[in-house]
Order: structure tokens, then sequence, then C-alpha cells
């Protein structure tokens, strides 16, 4: 019967704070993958709305050079003031291709949205021009 009393006591002295520590790596360990998750999960959607606002923005300085730009440079009437309506055209084209969610995600993560577009827009014609 003594053995009995000395594993009880056994059992209550390591056992039981083995099992409070065991459960509290559990958690850290939850808590980590969770966090990890998450972040995966963020850069995938991330990625997704960059690679629909670039792809966008491509499209929409291709078709703005081919429906007005092109014509304009053509007839050698392509000014200042041409340039500023391309460039209005193609801004309002990829606003309006943009999805809502897509507009609010890129706003919460880079902030004014119509200053990014503006940088990626010029950054496609200068590609374009080579």
């Amino acid at each position: 019967m003594e053995w009995m009393v000395i594993l009880q006591q056994i059992f209550e002295m390591c056992i039981v704070p083995l099992l409070g520590i065991i459960t509290c790596y559990i958690v850290s360990y939850i808590k980590a993958k969770t966090k990890e998750l998450n972040t995966n999960n963020s850069n995938e959607i991330l990625t997704k709305y960059l690679t629909m606002l670039s792809d966008t923005v491509c499209d929409c300085v291709i078709a703005t050079n081919q429906t007005y730009v092109n014509t304009l440079k053509g007839q050698d009437a392509f000014d200042a003031e041409a340039q500023k309506k391309a460039f209005e055209m193609t801004y309002n084209a990829v606003v309006n291709v943009l999805s809502a969610d897509a507009k609010e995600y890129l706003t919460n993560v880079y902030g004014d949205l119509s200053v990014y577009i503006t940088n990626m827009i010029e950054a496609e014609v200068n590609r374009n021009k080579g």
C-alpha cells in the first residue's frame, strides 16, 4: 500500500506540473501556427491583388495607346494636353476595372492608392516607349 502513496506523490509532484508546461507549449505552438497561416494568407491576397493591378494597368495603357495615343501621334497632335487626357483615360479605366475589395485591400496596404496607380501607369508607359 505504501507504493500507491509514493506513486500518487510522484504523480502530484512531477506529472501535474509537467502537464502545465506541456499545455503552455501547445498553446504557444498553436498561436505561432495561426500567425504563420495568417501571414501566408495575407501574402497570397496581396500577391493576388498586386498581380490584378499590374495586369490591369498594363492592359489599360496598351488600350489607351491603341485607341487614342497612336491616332494622335499619327496626326502629330499628341501634345501636353493630349498626354494629360491619355493619362486620365488610363487612370479611370484602371479604377473602373478594379474590384471594390481590391481597392480597399490595396489602400490598406499602400495608403494612397491613386498615387500608387499613377506611378504604375507612368512606369508602364515608359516601358512601352522602349
